[in-house]
Protein backbone atom coordinates (compact mmCIF):
# COMPACT_ATOMS: atom_id res chain seq x y z
CA UNK A 1 0.00 0.00 0.00
CA UNK A 2 1.28 3.79 -0.89
CA UNK A 3 2.20 6.01 2.38
CA UNK A 4 -0.79 7.62 3.32
CA UNK A 5 -3.01 4.26 3.42
CA UNK A 6 -0.23 3.24 5.71
CA UNK A 7 -0.29 5.47 8.23
CA UNK A 8 -3.96 6.20 7.82
CA UNK A 9 -4.96 2.41 7.94
CA UNK A 10 -2.76 1.88 11.10
CA UNK A 11 -3.65 5.17 12.90
CA UNK A 12 -7.24 3.69 13.09
CA UNK A 13 -6.79 0.41 13.78
CA UNK A 14 -4.26 0.87 16.69
CA UNK A 15 -6.02 4.02 18.39
CA UNK A 16 -8.82 1.22 19.46
CA UNK A 17 -5.89 -0.71 21.05
CA UNK A 18 -4.32 2.48 22.65
CA UNK A 19 -7.37 4.05 23.86
CA UNK A 20 -7.29 1.51 26.05
CA UNK A 21 -3.83 1.03 27.03
CA UNK A 22 -3.37 4.90 28.06
CA UNK A 23 -7.12 6.45 28.35
CA UNK A 24 -6.13 9.07 30.99
CA UNK A 25 -2.40 9.79 30.33
CA UNK A 26 -2.58 12.77 27.23
CA UNK A 27 1.07 13.05 26.71
CA UNK A 28 1.83 9.12 26.61
CA UNK A 29 -1.06 8.69 24.44
CA UNK A 30 0.79 11.60 21.88
CA UNK A 31 3.98 9.60 21.93
CA UNK A 32 2.04 5.93 21.17
CA UNK A 33 0.13 7.74 18.43
CA UNK A 34 3.01 9.29 16.93
CA UNK A 35 5.47 6.04 17.36
CA UNK A 36 2.64 4.59 15.78
CA UNK A 37 2.34 6.53 12.91
CA UNK A 38 6.47 6.71 12.42
CA UNK A 39 6.10 2.76 12.86
CA UNK A 40 3.79 2.13 10.15
CA UNK A 41 6.25 3.81 7.61
CA UNK A 42 9.81 2.76 8.51
CA UNK A 43 9.32 -0.24 6.81
CA UNK A 44 9.21 1.42 3.18
CA UNK A 45 13.02 1.52 2.23
CA UNK A 46 11.82 1.92 -1.67
CA UNK A 47 10.08 5.47 -1.20
CA UNK A 48 12.13 7.73 -3.25
CA UNK A 49 12.55 11.51 -2.64
CA UNK A 50 10.13 13.60 -3.19
CA UNK A 51 10.91 16.47 -6.12
CA UNK A 52 9.12 19.18 -4.11
CA UNK A 53 8.74 19.64 0.22
CA UNK A 54 5.45 18.29 0.46
CA UNK A 55 4.06 16.05 3.22
CA UNK A 56 5.58 12.68 2.11
CA UNK A 57 8.93 14.47 2.54
CA UNK A 58 8.63 13.83 5.87
CA UNK A 59 8.38 10.24 5.98
CA UNK A 60 10.73 10.09 3.33
CA UNK A 61 13.01 11.84 6.20
CA UNK A 62 11.54 8.85 8.82
CA UNK A 63 12.69 6.01 6.35
CA UNK A 64 16.12 7.21 6.12
CA UNK A 65 16.96 5.85 9.26
CA UNK A 66 15.94 2.13 8.34
CA UNK A 67 17.92 2.98 5.39
CA UNK A 68 20.82 3.73 6.29
CA UNK A 69 21.01 3.08 10.16
CA UNK A 70 19.28 -0.06 9.97
CA UNK A 71 20.17 -1.77 6.24
CA UNK A 72 24.01 -1.76 6.54
CA UNK A 73 24.06 -3.38 9.62
CA UNK A 74 21.60 -5.79 9.18
CA UNK A 75 23.17 -7.22 5.91
CA UNK A 76 26.24 -7.51 7.58
CA UNK A 77 24.73 -9.76 10.44
CA UNK A 78 22.58 -11.73 8.01
CA UNK A 79 26.16 -12.32 5.73
CA UNK A 80 27.55 -14.25 8.58
CA UNK A 81 25.23 -17.20 8.30
CA UNK A 82 26.43 -19.28 4.94
CA UNK A 83 24.32 -19.48 2.31
CA UNK A 84 22.88 -15.69 3.01
CA UNK A 85 23.64 -12.90 0.58
CA UNK A 86 20.64 -10.07 0.70
CA UNK A 87 21.09 -6.78 -0.52
CA UNK A 88 20.52 -3.12 1.04
CA UNK A 89 17.80 -2.35 -1.19
CA UNK A 90 15.84 -5.53 -1.09
CA UNK A 91 12.90 -4.49 0.13
CA UNK A 92 12.19 -7.89 1.78
CA UNK A 93 14.46 -7.00 4.32
CA UNK A 94 12.56 -4.63 6.31
CA UNK A 95 8.83 -6.22 5.04
CA UNK A 96 9.63 -9.52 7.14
CA UNK A 97 9.38 -10.31 10.69
CA UNK A 98 12.94 -10.70 11.20
CA UNK A 99 13.68 -7.43 9.86
CA UNK A 100 11.24 -5.31 11.98
CA UNK A 101 12.97 -7.25 15.04
CA UNK A 102 15.88 -5.94 13.93
CA UNK A 103 14.71 -2.55 13.46
CA UNK A 104 13.02 -2.74 17.48
CA UNK A 105 16.20 -4.18 18.73
CA UNK A 106 18.25 -1.17 16.94
CA UNK A 107 15.60 1.80 17.80
CA UNK A 108 15.88 -0.27 21.75
CA UNK A 109 19.38 0.20 21.55
CA UNK A 110 19.31 3.85 20.57
CA UNK A 111 16.75 4.54 23.07
CA UNK A 112 18.53 3.52 25.83
CA UNK A 113 21.71 4.68 24.59
CA UNK A 114 20.07 8.09 25.06
CA UNK A 115 19.29 7.33 28.54
CA UNK A 116 22.22 6.53 29.72
CA UNK A 117 23.98 9.45 28.34
CA UNK A 118 21.47 10.99 30.49
CA UNK A 119 22.15 9.21 34.00
CA UNK A 120 19.05 6.53 33.59
CA UNK A 121 20.11 3.41 33.30
CA UNK A 122 16.57 1.88 32.30
CA UNK A 123 14.31 3.21 29.55
CA UNK A 124 11.37 5.81 31.21
CA UNK A 125 7.86 4.93 30.53
CA UNK A 126 8.04 7.22 27.59
CA UNK A 127 11.12 5.70 25.51
CA UNK A 128 9.01 2.02 26.20
CA UNK A 129 5.71 3.41 24.57
CA UNK A 130 7.74 4.87 21.92
CA UNK A 131 9.36 1.77 21.11
CA UNK A 132 6.25 -0.36 21.65
CA UNK A 133 4.01 1.36 19.18
CA UNK A 134 6.71 1.58 16.85
CA UNK A 135 6.69 -2.14 16.88
CA UNK A 136 3.02 -2.14 16.44
CA UNK A 137 2.86 0.34 13.35
CA UNK A 138 5.39 -2.11 11.35
CA UNK A 139 3.28 -5.13 12.50
CA UNK A 140 0.26 -3.35 11.17
CA UNK A 141 2.23 -2.31 8.00
CA UNK A 142 3.08 -6.03 7.66
CA UNK A 143 -0.41 -7.07 7.87
CA UNK A 144 -1.71 -3.96 5.15
CA UNK A 145 0.97 -5.26 2.96
CA UNK A 146 0.36 -9.05 2.57
CA UNK A 147 -3.63 -8.02 1.43
CA UNK A 148 -1.44 -6.60 -1.98
CA UNK A 149 -0.39 -8.16 -4.99
CA UNK A 150 3.23 -8.13 -3.96
CA UNK A 151 2.68 -9.43 -0.62
CA UNK A 152 5.33 -10.22 1.89
CA UNK A 153 7.86 -12.89 2.71
CA UNK A 154 7.58 -12.80 6.43
CA UNK A 155 10.72 -14.43 7.12
CA UNK A 156 12.72 -13.19 4.35
CA UNK A 157 15.88 -13.84 3.97
CA UNK A 158 15.75 -17.54 5.63
CA UNK A 159 12.94 -18.25 3.39
CA UNK A 160 10.94 -17.22 0.22
CA UNK A 161 7.86 -18.05 1.50
CA UNK A 162 5.08 -15.37 0.02
CA UNK A 163 1.87 -13.97 1.82
CA UNK A 164 -0.19 -11.96 -0.95
CA UNK A 165 -3.79 -10.82 -1.69
CA UNK A 166 -5.20 -9.66 -4.39
CA UNK A 167 -5.18 -5.89 -3.92
CA UNK A 168 -3.72 -3.15 -6.60
CA UNK A 169 -3.08 -0.04 -3.90
CA UNK A 170 -3.37 2.28 -7.08
CA UNK A 171 -5.75 0.45 -8.67
CA UNK A 172 -8.83 3.39 -8.44
CA UNK A 173 -11.39 1.22 -9.59
CA UNK A 174 -10.74 -0.95 -6.35
CA UNK A 175 -12.78 0.22 -3.76
CA UNK A 176 -11.84 -2.12 -0.95
CA UNK A 177 -9.25 0.03 0.55
CA UNK A 178 -11.72 2.87 0.70
CA UNK A 179 -14.01 0.36 2.57
CA UNK A 180 -11.01 -0.84 4.76
CA UNK A 181 -10.80 3.09 5.46
CA UNK A 182 -14.46 2.89 6.41
CA UNK A 183 -14.46 -0.50 8.70
CA UNK A 184 -11.50 0.81 10.79
CA UNK A 185 -12.96 3.99 11.76
CA UNK A 186 -16.28 2.42 12.38
CA UNK A 187 -15.15 0.18 14.87
CA UNK A 188 -12.96 2.91 16.34
CA UNK A 189 -16.07 5.46 16.73
CA UNK A 190 -17.96 2.53 18.11
CA UNK A 191 -14.93 1.20 20.66
CA UNK A 192 -14.69 5.07 21.70
CA UNK A 193 -18.30 5.96 22.15
CA UNK A 194 -18.78 2.63 24.01
CA UNK A 195 -15.88 3.74 26.14
CA UNK A 196 -17.14 7.23 26.74
CA UNK A 197 -20.69 5.89 27.54
CA UNK A 198 -19.03 3.94 30.66
CA UNK A 199 -20.66 0.64 28.86
CA UNK A 200 -17.31 -1.71 28.60
CA UNK A 201 -16.21 -2.15 32.47
CA UNK A 202 -13.13 -0.82 33.78
CA UNK A 203 -12.08 -4.97 33.40
CA UNK A 204 -12.90 -5.47 30.04
CA UNK A 205 -11.43 -2.29 28.28
CA UNK A 206 -8.11 -3.51 27.40
CA UNK A 207 -9.55 -7.22 26.28
CA UNK A 208 -12.04 -4.62 24.17
CA UNK A 209 -9.15 -2.93 22.41
CA UNK A 210 -7.59 -5.57 21.51
CA UNK A 211 -10.45 -7.69 19.94
CA UNK A 212 -11.70 -4.11 17.89
CA UNK A 213 -7.80 -4.37 16.35
CA UNK A 214 -7.94 -7.69 16.33
CA UNK A 215 -11.51 -7.38 14.20
CA UNK A 216 -9.94 -4.67 12.00
CA UNK A 217 -7.15 -6.51 10.83
CA UNK A 218 -8.74 -9.75 9.94
CA UNK A 219 -11.76 -8.04 8.51
CA UNK A 220 -9.06 -6.63 6.39
CA UNK A 221 -7.33 -9.85 5.50
CA UNK A 222 -10.34 -11.44 4.67
CA UNK A 223 -11.71 -9.27 1.96
CA UNK A 224 -8.31 -9.51 0.22
CA UNK A 225 -8.23 -13.06 -1.34
CA UNK A 226 -4.48 -13.53 0.48
CA UNK A 227 -2.87 -16.82 0.18
CA UNK A 228 0.33 -18.25 0.90
CA UNK A 229 3.31 -19.38 -1.33
CA UNK A 230 6.12 -21.54 -0.92
CA UNK A 231 9.48 -21.16 -1.76
CA UNK A 232 13.32 -21.46 -1.46
CA UNK A 233 15.20 -21.04 1.77
CA UNK A 234 19.22 -20.01 2.55
CA UNK A 235 19.75 -18.88 -0.89
CA UNK A 236 21.19 -15.68 -2.22
CA UNK A 237 18.32 -12.92 -3.26
CA UNK A 238 17.66 -10.74 -6.01
CA UNK A 239 17.07 -7.46 -4.83
CA UNK A 240 13.56 -6.26 -5.22
CA UNK A 241 11.36 -2.96 -4.36
CA UNK A 242 9.89 -0.80 -6.98
CA UNK A 243 9.90 2.73 -5.38
CA UNK A 244 6.10 4.22 -4.02
CA UNK A 245 5.03 6.52 -2.28
CA UNK A 246 1.64 8.46 -1.94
Amino acid sequence: MITRHHVALALMCSLTLAVAVVPFDPALFLVLVTSICVGSILPDIQMTKPKKICAITLAWLIVQFTKRACMPLMCSCYRIIPGLCPEPGDKRLTHSVPGILFITIILAGILYSISAIAGQFHLPGAAKVFLAGAFLGMILHLAQDLCTRKGIAPFFPFSDCRISGSIRPCDTRDRRIAQFHAQHGSILTLFMALDLAGMIPAGLILPAGFAGSAVCIAWMISLSSVKIYGGDTLLSRIPQGTPVAG
